[in-house]
């Protein structure tokens, strides 16, 4: 096996933010070479990538905000890290696709968009196979929400309830998603947003969506709900740099709940805080059938995780048929060796 597994891999870095700084160092330790970053940001646009990602060297590679010369150059691969909606992210992708790049991204939508974004998704589908290339979603929901549960389920005789939640931090992924979150405003402030705006459905419901399409059954209901998590006692939110008062804002509890035509029932609870000291990440799914059957993972470290898996997905990416490809539509994610 060689110690370069990406060697010859041609790769844009697209969003410069917390996430696409941690996959650069991956892209670099697995060999890959990246042709381009793209970034938005004054205080980051025409600084050199390693210089921004905390590294040793200079790699040569300015960050860019000239979307059409960055993509014009050519690459395998395009590794997105930007936001988190398909309707908010279609115009990205779309310029990718249509110069030939394939695209894997940790936007989550994404991973089971079929419902949600129909429209986008079937458009993205149909650029992508125009092109003869392929846009996939993956992170840390690929292997802990996904394909380590439906392995777990391929223990179980009968199913009637698989009942999943897991916590992460916010801290972990910067102001914009904070501000999603509405984190530092009161909760009637957060009530009243959510009363008169609504709640877009954030990964819970693609997650769940894309597991039972996994194992074959058919979604008969879905509802979802969000309420907000309040500070018990003062606590400081380092991706809006401020200090968070008693009974505001500091997440979300996002829960979605599906039944199926063949009867088992599904839900998953997803809850986004700021953290306080000493806390982790934390995933456990818990299948009520014959057997009973729990799986549990009291530090997932998602922020991390979802980096690596994405890495990891680009040969599945870049060897899948061409297409908009759900994640249910691919392989269990594989360890590459560098």
């Amino acid at each position: 096996m060689t110690n370069a597994p990406y060697s010859g891999i041609r790769v844009i870095v697209y969003g410069v933010g917390a996430m696409g700084l941690i996959a650069t160092r991956l892209l670099l330790d697995k060999g890959a070479e990246i042709v381009g970053a793209i970034g938005r940001s004054p205080s980051k646009v025409g600084r050199d990538l390693g210089d921004i990602a905390g590294l040793d060297r200079f790699l040569g590679v300015p960050v860019e905000n000239d979307l059409e010369a960055v993509l014009s150059r050519g690459a395998d691969i395009a590794v997105v890290c930007v936001s988190s909606y398909l309707s908010t992210m279609h115009k990205h992708f779309a310029a990718c696709l249509e110069h030939g790049i394939n695209v894997v991204t940790i936007e989550e939508e994404t991973v089971f968009p079929w419902t949600t974004a129909a429209d986008q998704a079937q458009s993205l589908d149909a650029l992508a196979k125009a092109n003869k290339v392929t846009l996939a979603a993956s992170g840390a929901q690929d292997v802990f929400w996904l394909n380590l549960v439906t392995t777990l389920l391929g223990a179980s005789h009968r199913i009637v309830r698989l009942s999943g939640q897991c916590r992460w931090n916010v801290d972990d992924y910067g102001p914009e998603v904070a501000g999603h979150l509405l984190i530092g405003r009161s909760k009637e402030d957060f009530d009243k947003y959510v009363a008169s705006s609504g709640w877009p459905e954030f990964v819970a419901r693609q997650t769940l969506e894309a597991l039972i399409a996994r194992i074959g059954l058919e979604v008969a209901s879905i509802t979802s709900n969000v309420s907000a998590v309040t500070s018990e006692e003062p606590i400081h939110c380092q991706s809006l740099g401020t200090d968070i008062a008693t009974g505001f804002v500091i997440g979300t509890v996002d829960r979605t709940f599906i039944t199926t035509r063949e009867g088992p029932r599904f839900e998953f609870a997803m809850e986004g805080r700021v953290y306080r000291a000493g806390e982790a990440d934390n995933n456990l799914w818990q299948v009520k059938g014959e057997p009973d059957l729990e799986l549990r993972c009291d530090d997932a470290n998602y922020r991390f995780t979802t980096c690596s898996t994405l890495i990891n997905r680009i040969p599945d990416v870049i060897a899948a048929p061409p297409g908009l490809r759900s994640l249910d539509m691919l392989a269990p994610a594989s360890y590459r060796h560098h």
